[in-house]
């Protein structure tokens, strides 16, 4: 009976209640999102730079923090993104920005690509294109591999952790289907000697255990495997259980195989699924082999570039030191970009 009941069973992500940890309510946020994080790091929810302290079955604790620069959340609607074939093809469209070319939508875009070229460079397919620029608020190493934001989403993460094996720095982190931004407040030690080498598929895998919390988000994946597989009741039609109570049976279940039974064909398809589904491993490191025998444009340019200022926008809600609206914020860049 319980066995027809999980036939063609459907898991979905759960979301999971933020609260301070001396009591108080934040709001909510995916568990997609937040079990990517080690505690101590820093992201911003409902207007706040949060930093976590730990979860804890379905709740998030966490305390405020002071930290001028926060992680910005993503949630399931942002998951769809550039598929590797649409990728490649995006650029090599590229190869026609700057040549007499009839299609209505180049022609539409020839004012934004010659400003590119102005400020900065235009990648061609075979190549990278790297921008590093400082502002008011910081310094930005931005990279456009164009290779979906589920990829940049990991790729951003393993830059930081091999930037950060240079010298000590912290990062904030942005990305979208084009590419992605790294912004600390102190120059990012990042040129021609040693761009490349950050790109190399050498010891991905232990790097990426590295950058991001790969045993919280393995354990999260377990649950659903566990589900599907029957080890977990979800309970009867109208009588379904918690998702806290779900996880909390997963994590039992979880412990017990990662200490007796590490071989567990069920306990290793919750790495495989978080590595192939959600960090899209084969799809990472063909992008980092590509990207590492890729011609590397590193340009400096002196203000925000076209491809630069979406980037920038999307995390400009991390600092909430500023006073500035948000739309005035964006109309001045704007203003700036324009004058170019």
């Amino acid at each position: 009976m319980r066995h027809r009941m999980h036939i063609g069973t459907i898991v979905s992500d759960a979301m999971l209640k933020v609260k301070f940890l001396g009591g108080g309510y934040v709001g909510v946020i995916e568990e997609y999102f937040i079990s990517r994080l080690d505690p101590g790091d820093v992201f911003t929810l409902a207007g706040r730079n949060l930093e976590l302290v730990m979860i804890k079955d379905m709740d998030v604790l966490v305390r405020k923090s002071s930290a001028k620069k926060s992680i910005v959340p993503s949630w399931n609607g942002g998951r769809m993104s550039l598929t590797a074939n649409l990728g490649a093809i995006l650029r090599e469209t590229f190869n026609k920005a700057l040549v007499d070319e009839t299609e209505i939508e180049i022609k539409s875009l020839r004012h934004l690509f010659q400003t590119q070229a102005a400020l900065s460079k235009i990648p061609r397919d075979n190549e990278l294109l790297i921008e590093q620029i400082e502002s008011k608020d910081g310094y930005h190493l931005l990279v456009y591999p164009f290779e979906g934001r589920q990829v940049h989403e990991a790729m951003s993460a393993i830059l930081a952790y091999r930037i950060a094996q240079i010298m000590p720095i912290s990062f904030s982190i942005a990305m979208n289907d084009y590419g992605f931004e790294l912004l600390s407040d102190q120059p990012i030690p990042v040129d021609d000697s040693n761009v490349q080498e950050l790109f190399k598929t050498e010891n991905l895998f232990a790097d990426i255990q590295k950058s991001i919390n790969s045993a919280e988000m393995s354990k999260r994946k377990f649950r659903d495997i566990a589900v599907i597989g029957g080890l977990i009741f979800q309970g009867f039609p109208g009588e379904h259980k918690k998702a806290r109570h779900l996880q909390s049976s997963a994590a039992l279940l979880y412990k017990v195989f990662e200490e007796y039974e590490p071989d567990n064909i069920l306990f290793r398809q919750a790495f495989r699924e978080l590595m192939e589904q959600q960090m899209e491993e084969h799809r990472l490191r063909a992008a980092l082999e590509r990207m590492y025998h890729s011609q590397i444009l590193l340009c400096f340019p002196k203000q925000l570039t076209p491809l630069a200022f979406p980037i920038v926008v999307d995390g400009l809600n991390r600092n909430s030191l500023s006073s500035e609206k948000l739309e005035d914020r964006v109309r001045k860049m704007q203003e700036q970009l324009s004058k170019s």
